[in-house]
């Protein structure tokens, strides 16, 4: 009886490290918090939603951004946390993105145009609880560099 607990316990601990060597599921509805949000020079948007499917590996997005005096704009990318090329369209040219795991909470994306003009590193962060994803840009344009940080609220 007395390697019972244990052996329980260790059964208990093997499970909850398991559990913890699983990558956070990013999906659901996600707003932009404008005012939390930090944005350096970058353009300040009025608004911005996001849908994200998450299914490890795979990952779908799309969402709707509105800028001040502009129409809104849609966005939608799939691919997979491989580090292999994806197409994808941006507002400044087609190109290709990577997407990289960096832990269980953090991804990378790496987006270039085809033609090498502009570029950009996204480190997104989502919060213990589930609650918070955290985006911090750098885009490399031939105008220089603009760096801010994006944070939204799940829905």
């Amino acid at each position: 009886m007395r390697i019972a607990v244990p052996a329980s316990a260790a059964c208990l601990a093997l499970f909850w490290s398991l559990c913890a060597a699983q990558p956070a599921n990013m999906s659901g509805s996600w707003r932009l918090n404008t005012e939390k949000s930090k944005w350096g020079t970058a353009n300040r948007p009025v608004s911005v939603i996001v849908t994200i499917d998450h299914h490890e590996p795979s990952l779908n997005y799309q969402g709707v951004v509105l800028y001040p005096n502009e129409d809104e704009r849609s966005f939608t990318f799939a691919g997979n946390f491989d580090g292999k090329p994806y197409p994808m369209s941006r507002s400044f040219g087609e190109g290709m993105i990577t997407l990289t795991r960096v832990d269980n909470f953090t991804v990378e994306s790496v987006f270039r145009t085809n033609d090498g003009s502009h570029s950009e590193v996204a480190r997104t962060i989502l919060s213990r609880d589930g609650r918070t994803l955290t985006r911090q840009l750098r885009v490399s344009a031939p105008d220089g560099v603009t760096k801010w940080t994006e944070v939204y609220e799940k829905q």
